[in-house]
């Protein structure tokens, strides 16, 4: 397989875990409006249905999940901020290094979406300076990405409980 051949598998994965991380996203939004759901209370149910509403509009125009965007869309329309949570890193990053870390997946994806050079990072660049993905930045951005749902959920579920009240939701 040639060099070309092995960066369009590299590429396809990246933008996997991107759509991935959007979809997960989006589906925790959707997730925490279920489990918060009370329609016996009348009063509770008009308002989240309005909630909602406001959110499935978010969602629509919900497209990048950088940091910055995904820390705004939970904190706005769930009350939750990630931040503190996502400090709590198994990969050996703390919070600047994930911020940094995920806003440049974005941007890596971002540039070969749109025909553009990609960006020079430590990980995506090799020691003779050469820009292109690897086996190792693919499975350290699998890593990232497991990491990063993984305390993103733990941080929702505990949001809910101690908002909601609710335990046992996931």
């Amino acid at each position: 397989m040639s060099y070309d051949e092995i960066q369009v598998y590299y590429h396809a994965a990246l933008t996997g875990y991107v759509a991935t991380w959007n979809a997960y996203i989006d589906n925790l939004v959707r997730d925490f409006y279920d489990v918060i759901a009370d329609a016996a209370n009348p009063k509770f149910d008009a308002i989240h249905t309005l909630a909602m509403s406001m959110t499935e509009n978010a969602l629509a125009r919900f497209n990048t999940p950088n940091w910055e965007n995904v820390r705004n869309l939970l904190n706005q329309y769930t009350g939750y901020d990630p931040i503190n949570d996502w400090g709590v890193s198994q990969v050996s990053m703390n919070l600047e290094q994930v911020h940094q870390r995920l806003n440049e997946i974005l941007r890596v994806r971002h540039s070969f979406a749109h025909g553009s050079d990609m960006p020079a990072y430590v990980w995506t660049q090799s020691s003779s300076g050469r820009i292109r993905l690897t086996s190792k930045s693919i499975q350290e951005t699998e890593v990232f990405f497991k990491n990063l749902v993984k305390v993103t959920d733990k941080g929702m579920k505990t949001h809910i409980e101690l908002t909601y009240g609710l335990t046992n939701i996931w």
